[in-house]
C-alpha cells in the first residue's frame, strides 16, 4: 500500500473520508435505537412488520478506539466499499440506510446533513421483498412496479446475495482510511493509504 496525502485528492473527497468515521459510528448507534424501538414494539403497522422480518439483532455499537474504512474513488464519487465493522460489510444495512419508510428516523437520530452524507458514500441497495408494491407505487430509485421488471433496467450491473440488491460500482481507486479516537473521545483520520 502507498501512503498519500489527505490534500493529493479532491475536495470533496477529503472531506467525506475525514467524516466518514464519525457518521459510521453515529450510524451504528442509529441502529441501536431502531433495533431496541422494533424489540419494544415502538414501530406498528406494515413498517414494523417488514423491520421485524428484515432486521438482524445487532451485536451493539462500537466501542473501538481504532478502525479503519476502505472507499472506493471513481471520478466525482467516492463510496464506502468495507471495513472492519459489521455494519459497513452487510448488505442489508446498506438497504435500511436507503429504505425510504426509514427517511424520518435516520435523519432525527442521524442529524440530516450525516444522513445525506452517509447516504452519498453508502452503495444503494434494495431489499427484495416478496410483498407485492402497492397499486400505484414503485420501487424508490428503480422506478419499476416489480422486481421482475429489473431485467429491463439498462446502463446497472447488479450484485445479489440473497434477498438483497446492490448497484455495482465500477472498479476505482481504493483508499484505506484508519480512524482513532483522541484523548477527548473525537473520531480522528489517521491516515489514507491508497491500494494498488
Amino acid at each position: 500500500m502507498n501512503h498519500i496525502q489527505l490534500e493529493q485528492l479532491p475536495r470533496i473527497h477529503r472531506e467525506a473520508i475525514e467524516s466518514a468515521g464519525y457518521r459510521v459510528l453515529r450510524w451504528e448507534n442509529a441502529r441501536e435505537v431502531l433495533q431496541a424501538r422494533i424489540t419494544k414494539g415502538r414501530i406498528t403497522g406494515a413498517l414494523g412488520d417488514f423491520l421485524a422480518r428484515w432486521l438482524l439483532p445487532t451485536k451493539g455499537a462500537a466501542t473501538l478506539d481504532d478502525w479503519q474504512l476502505t472507499f472506493d474513488v471513481i471520478k466525482e464519487q467516492i463510496r464506502l466499499s468495507g471495513g472492519r465493522m459489521a455494519l459497513v460489510e452487510s448488505p442489508l444495512e446498506h438497504a435500511l440506510l436507503h429504505l425510504p419508510a426509514l427517511r424520518s428516523f435516520w435523519s432525527n437520530e442521524l442529524r440530516q446533513q450525516h444522513y445525506m452524507a452517509l447516504k452519498a458514500i453508502v452503495p444503494s441497495t434494495w431489499i427484495v421483498d416478496e410483498a407485492p408494491v402497492p397499486s400505484g407505487a414503485v420501487i424508490h430509485g428503480l422506478g419499476i412496479t416489480a422486481w421482475d421488471q429489473l431485467k429491463r433496467l439498462h446502463g446497472h450491473e447488479w450484485d445479489r446475495r440473497g434477498q438483497v440488491l446492490t448497484a455495482r460500482v465500477p472498479a476505482g481507486l481504493k483508499i484505506n482510511a484508519r480512524y482513532e479516537r483522541n484523548g477527548q473521545g473525537q473520531v480522528v483520520l489517521c491516515s489514507v493509504e491508497a491500494m494498488p
